[in-house]
């Protein structure tokens, strides 16, 4: 805390008060201070610590006649510019005649925190024999004098430490703003990162291929087993879910408190995107691989799905409807997303069944309904983001 200057308001004090006897300048305090018990007089007092740090701090020479303002009492209290010098009790607590000449030194910018028996003397209940003569009789005008003192040194504090939280919540607003201003372009290049072409919604595959490349298949599938055309509906539903709740949580980034919940937030929304390229692109094998008659690659699929209960979308109609009215839970409902997907990438695992020879198959099927999916970008993403999420977890384990 800066320095506060009284100079001229203790002279101003002791212009208009130095009728008083216990009020004295610099000449008649040397004069009433020469042999204190026979102690020299109080210049020549070690004076200790500053109250704030009064840990065995010895200091002299902090009497300078240039400084000096007045004087209250008998060796009691000397007022200085930018500080104050007051006695500790001359006495032990058994009132046995062993003198304490120690003088603490308080800057008045430490006034409003003062814990010391100078703060204690303005209490009524207080003996003032400080402000007194060594009998110990009490002098009414003289506690009134420093009552008035008090105040007046206490005011620059007050005024200070007001102006202090002034600025103080001034460069707090500053920061906030600053904040607020650094975590809205954060979002907005993670929006701009996530929605390319800038339409509002997420870049995850578009169109419905998997729909088109069921309907064209439909008889094909309706020969081998009927039920199938209803489960890959459901595995169809799952995914329209999982899409539009994708949307949701890319809604939800502009929402986001701060920069460490963005963060979170934004890996949660790529592990979604991962996970929904994930089913996207075994959903669409599934489909080639039963019209192509390659029943082993189907099952494999089929199964993995009907473990991770795919054909049953009641899951994602829960998370989608939970987003929807989420109110303030929805840090909780994102990390149980983020479980959810962890757990169905973990399942899904590596696609063995990947060959030279399905891939071409998906390819060509997926020209023949015109379909903007390219199946070796999206198996390349795929296979990019799981070795992204690899490392990742392989350097926390490091660090």
């Amino acid at each position: 805390m800066e320095e506060i200057d009284l100079s001229k308001e203790l002279k101003d004090f002791y212009e208009n008060n130095k009728q008083e006897k216990s009020i004295t300048n610099w000449e008649e305090t040397l004069k009433k201070s020469k042999g204190f018990f026979g102690k020299p007089h109080f210049l020549k007092f070690n004076v200790g610590g500053d109250v704030e740090n009064k840990i065995g701090t010895i200091f002299t020479s902090v009497h300078i006649q240039e400084d000096f303002i007045f004087s209250l009492g008998v060796n009691n209290i000397f007022y200085y510019k930018k500080f104050l010098l007051f006695m500790e009790h001359p006495y032990t607590s058994n009132r046995t005649r062993k003198v304490n000449l120690n003088f603490i030194k308080v800057n008045y910018s430490n006034i409003g925190n003062l814990n010391t028996e100078y703060k204690v003397i303005i209490d009524k209940e207080y003996p003032f024999y400080k402000l007194n003569s060594f009998m110990g009789i009490p002098i009414i005008n003289e506690v009134q004098l420093f009552k008035e003192i008090h105040t007046l040194i206490e005011k620059p504090f007050k005024e200070f430490k007001i102006r202090e939280e002034q600025r103080l919540n001034e460069q707090q607003r500053l920061q906030e703003k600053q904040r607020i201003k650094e975590l809205q372009v954060s979002q907005t290049n993670v929006l701009s990162e996530l929605d390319k072409d800038g339409n509002g919604e997420v870049d995850v595959v578009e169109g419905n291929d998997f729909n088109t490349l069921l309907k064209k298949h439909q008889k094909s599938i309706v020969e081998v087993d009927r039920n199938y055309v209803q489960q890959f509906v459901k595995v169809s539903s799952y995914l329209k879910t999982k899409k539009g709740n994708i949307q949701s949580i890319f809604n939800s980034i502009k929402d986001t408190p701060n920069q460490k919940v963005l963060n979170e937030y934004v890996e949660i929304l790529k592990d979604e995107i991962h996970t929904y390229n994930l089913i996207l692109f075994n959903s669409l094998n599934m489909i080639v691989s039963l019209v192509e008659d390659d029943m082993i690659t189907f099952y494999e699929i089929h199964e993995m799905f009907d473990t991770l209960n795919m054909f049953d979308s009641k899951h994602e109609k829960d998370v989608s409807q939970r987003l929807t009215n989420i109110g303030d839970g929805l840090e909780g409902l994102m990390y149980e997303i983020r479980d959810m997907g962890s757990q169905i990438s973990n399942s899904i695992g590596e696609l063995s069944y990947v060959t030279e020879e399905s891939n071409r198959q998906l390819t060509e099927q997926l020209k023949e309904i015109d379909s903007s999916v390219q199946t070796n970008n999206l198996l390349t993403g795929i296979q990019t983001y799981q070795m992204y999420k690899i490392n990742k977890n392989t350097k926390g384990l490091r660090e």
